[in-house]
């Protein structure tokens, strides 16, 4: 009933049954009592009848512009067998209708509450617009309302993809060096790489996800681990970009000071971002900026620049402002420990956003939840710019959509309901990772988003379309299961956990093609049978990676076989660039994939036999960074030549960088989300490798 799957196969074929105990666990996390056997009992037999007792589902998930069938539950004596329904169409406009019970379609019998109820399907023959509306059936004197969504067949794909193909440079926005920038790259660096990258051809900027992490906690730099994946990263806000400066000599004051600009000039250098100090930074001539705006706008009635961020708070309703909430509690309970950064170690009494301590709380610090409502804002208007001058290039912005958050974070706080913080995603035993993997990041709750018809799903997916052509959906796998695991067990003691598939596939074809939004799903590792199917079906773009794509021998696909609608690249941000994994130390495999690479190019007429020769001989000597040269325009040949909608080159693999940016399964061995770009942008715009890689797909 809660879908938890009994047994689960991993990547090898390998079946584990799942025991009782993590079932247990894993229904407690789901909010079912499970205490005893009479409470079980309980559960199953108010779970079963719910259904029944009522007329229509309180969500239903139907096809758009077409006929809809939509299963109605009435006990026998309900009325007088005439059934009515009416629609409201979302924003305007209503339909309405009849139809004979006894002539809708036979579904089956139950007994619940006492009485026995039939199902039937009725058929609405008016054929929907897409949308959200709203749904009224009335048989006699029982009458509901149900939220009917209506979802287009297929995603929206950028005319330049369905004629031909994109192509998109990929980076890590926080690595982006400048001159300018305060030791991380910022929008205003974004705007400049969109220009850069539009010269060399490209029609999309790929990124990291841009969500927001923990300004208490800012060494906690995982984009895949946010605090909430509702807004925006501040610290990618261009402090030197916000019109307050010019009305703050306080900050202006700051930043011409000897010590702050060493300071500025310190953090630009480093080899890594100093996540700490470059919040510090930012954040006091923020502070300053925010007095600014406060003095100058929101306290002169009819300012227009007020009016501009009072519709942006309105706009983003109680998920916005809990945020800002949440922000200010955890900076104050991180000033009296800085152990903690999160409401999982703050007094009981405020681990609820809707407790009477909180919102005492909040009525004393409005001015500190405001400042985090104006950073939420600048960082909107200044990725909106970088977006609108982007396109005007031709060039659009790819986000990325992570697949959970931080248990102890913003979206966990204040909507516990939605999200199941006993339990984390992961993911069983693969190649890459023998013993499984535990995220630590929980899941959100099947069962919460079908009560709330599916607002949090829809909430997310328009928040990380906003300002972007392409969006990337992490671990898409999990829209119809997701590995569970209980919070602080192995990733071995978990279990698939069913969500409703084809419901949120729906919802996220109908935002897709609202956006103007393409999809990318990362269908990497374990698969569900069938599953790579229905993203085809829905035009949602699969990722296909060189390094993956192999056959049984190790030997690599052709480039033709890649499907049309993908995402063709060389690896991901979990990967080692190119350079690395060919100059890597990966034992006797490694080296037998060398030789298969260069097999894989001659074929494909991607180099010519001196290059191949040289490769051959660097690949007997073990790989060698020297060959980068040769190896890098052949691959970009090899993956310019598939017939892939989208191709994603790696800003890496242009600069011949051999450093991954994450190493899964390690949090202080390596320097995660920490590295730069080996080049400033400024000598990007001059260098001739992201032309050469250019020109490569330009003549295909």
């Amino acid at each position: 009933m809660a879908g938890i799957q009994p047994a689960f196969c991993d990547y090898f074929g390998n079946e584990t049954r799942v025991s009782d105990a993590t079932k247990t666990a894993l229904l407690h996390a789901m909010g079912y009592d499970v205490s005893s056997e009479e409470r079980i009992a309980g559960t199953l037999r108010d779970a079963g009848d719910e259904p029944w007792l009522r007329v229509v589902p309180a969500v239903c998930v139907v096809p758009a512009a077409s006929a809809a069938e939509i299963e109605c539950s009435l006990a026998p004596d309900a009325g007088d067998g005439a059934l009515e329904w009416a629609i409201a169409y979302e924003g305007s406009g209503s339909v309405a209708g009849r139809t004979a019970w006894s002539e809708a379609a036979w579904i089956g019998e139950r007994v619940a509450g006492g009485r026995r109820f039939e199902r039937r399907r009725v058929r609405i023959e008016t054929p929907l617009p897409p949308g959200y509306h709203r749904l009224t059936v009335r048989l006699g004197d029982v009458a509901e309302d149900a939220t009917l969504i209506a979802v287009p067949p297929a995603c929206f794909i950028a005319p330049a993809m369905e004629q031909g193909r994109m192509w998109a440079l990929a980076t890590q926005l926080y690595a982006l060096r400048s001159h300018n920038n305060w030791g991380i790259g910022d929008f205003t660096d974004l705007a400049r790489l969109a220009m850069v990258a539009a010269h060399a051809g490209a029609q999309s900027i790929a990124l990291n996800p841009l969500h927001e992490l923990y300004p208490s906690n800012p060494r906690a730099a995982s984009p895949y681990a946010p605090s909430s994946r509702l807004f925006l990263n501040a610290l990618y806000i261009d402090v030197m970009a916000v019109p307050d400066l010019a009305e703050s000599p306080p900050a202006r004051a700051t930043i011409a000071e000897p010590d702050f600009a060493r300071r500025l000039q310190s953090l630009r250098e480093t080899e890594l971002v100093d996540y700490a100090r470059v919040a510090r930074a930012k954040h006091a001539i923020l502070a300053l900026l925010f007095e600014a705006f406060r003095a100058n706008h929101l306290e002169r009635p009819g300012d227009s620049r007020a009016a501009r961020f009072r519709a942006f708070v309105r706009a983003g309703g109680r998920d916005l402002d809990r945020l800002a909430l949440y922000e200010s509690l955890a900076e104050h309970f991180h000033a009296r420990d800085p152990r903690s950064y999160g409401w999982l170690h703050w007094p009981l009494e405020y681990r609820s956003p809707e407790s009477a301590e909180v919102e005492r709380f909040a009525r004393e610090h409005r001015e500190r939840i405001d400042f985090y409502l104006y950073l939420q804002w600048l960082a909107d208007e200044q990725l909106a710019r970088t977006a609108a001058a982007a396109q005007a290039h031709s060039l659009g912005l790819y986000r990325d959509l992570a697949v959970g958050v931080d248990r102890n974070g913003a979206d966990a706080w204040s909507d516990p309901g939605a999200i199941a913080v006993d339990a984390s995603l992961g993911a069983p035993p693969d190649p890459l990772n023998t013993n499984g993997q535990q995220w630590g990041l929980p899941p959100l709750s099947p069962r919460s988003l079908r009560e709330r018809a599916y607002a949090p799903f829809v909430a997310l997916l328009r928040a990380n379309m906003r300002h972007a052509g392409i969006l990337r959906i992490d671990h898409v796998m999990a829209l119809r299961r997701a590995f569970w695991i209980p919070h602080g067990r192995p990733a071995a003691e978990g279990a698939y956990v069913s969500y409703p598939f084809e419901d949120l596939m729906g919802i996220l074809v109908l935002e897709s093609v609202r956006n103007a939004c393409a999809v990318v799903g990362e269908d990497l590792g374990t698969v569900p049978e069938g599953f790579r199917d229905r993203l085809q079906a829905a035009r949602a773009l699969s990722s296909r990676l060189v390094y993956f794509e192999r056959e049984w021998d190790g030997s690599f696909r052709s480039s033709g076989s890649y499907p049309r609608v993908a995402a063709a690249s060389i690896g991901t941000h979990d990967l080692p660039p190119l350079l690395g994994w060919w100059s890597g130390d990966g034992g006797d495999e490694r080296r037998h994939a060398r030789f298969k690479l260069v097999d894989a190019l001659v074929s494909e007429g991607c180099i010519d036999d001196a290059g191949a020769y040289r490769l051959r001989e660097d690949a007997e000597a073990g790989g060698s960074v020297a060959a980068g040269d040769v190896l890098s325009p052949a691959v970009h040949r090899f993956l310019a030549r598939t017939p892939s909608m989208l191709a994603i080159v790696a800003i890496e693999d242009v600069l011949g960088e051999t450093e991954g940016v994450n190493v899964p399964g390690t949090v202080d061995e390596h320097p995660n989300w920490r590295r730069k770009r080996s080049l400033p942008l400024e000598a990007l715009a001059h260098d001739g490798r992201l032309f050469t890689i250019g020109s490569i797909f330009s003549r295909t």
